[in-house]
C-alpha cells in the first residue's frame, strides 16, 4: 500500500493573526507585517519543498495532520491562532483544497531553546480506524433529540 503522507518542514513557527489585525480609521483592515511576511516565507518554503516531492494536486479528501510546532524560548504562543495562520497558508500552497477538509489534528509544543519551526505530516484521514474511539466517546452521554444533555452512569 502506497503511503500518501505529505511531509513538510517551514523554518519558522507561524505567528497567530487572531487579535493582530489593524483597522485605520477610513475603516480598512489588513494584517500586519510580521503574519503577512510569516505567509510569505512559508508560502515559498512550501512551494519549494512541493516541487521536490513532486507533489501535483491538492489534498481534495479528508485528512489527517500531525504537527510539532518547535519554539526557542517560552513565550506565550496560542496553538489556535498560530493553526488557523497555517491552514490559510495551506490553502493558497495548493496542499489542501479547503480546510475544512481537516478532520484529525495532533498538535505538539515543543519548547527547547535552539529549536524553531514547525514539522507536518499530512495524510487521507480514516475514519473507520478513529470509529472505535468515537463510539467509547458516544457510550460516555446520553443523547436526547442529538442533543448531548448528561453523563451516562
Amino acid at each position: 500500500m502506497e503511503d500518501k503522507t505529505l511531509y513538510l518542514f517551514i523554518t519558522k513557527p507561524p505567528k497567530g493573526k487572531a487579535n493582530r489585525y489593524i483597522r485605520q480609521k477610513n475603516g480598512a483592515v489588513f494584517k500586519p507585517w510580521l503574519v503577512t511576511s510569516w505567509e510569505a516565507l512559508a508560502l515559498w518554503e512550501i512551494q519549494n519543498q512541493l516541487k521536490e516531492n513532486a507533489f501535483n494536486s491538492p489534498f481534495s479528501c479528508e485528512v489527517s495532520v500531525d504537527i510539532v510546532i518547535f519554539l526557542p524560548d517560552k513565550r506565550r504562543r496560542d496553538i489556535d491562532n498560530m493553526l488557523k495562520t497555517l491552514w490559510d497558508t495551506l490553502e493558497k500552497a495548493d496542499v489542501i483544497e479547503n480546510d475544512n477538509l481537516i478532520h484529525e489534528v495532533h498538535t505538539i509544543k515543543h519548547i527547547e531553546k535552539g529549536l524553531n519551526g514547525i514539522f507536518l505530516a499530512i495524510k487521507p484521514y480514516k475514519k473507520e480506524e478513529n470509529m472505535k474511539n468515537i463510539e467509547e466517546i458516544k457510550k460516555i452521554f446520553i443523547k436526547t433529540d442529538n442533543n448531548i444533555i448528561a453523563k451516562d452512569d
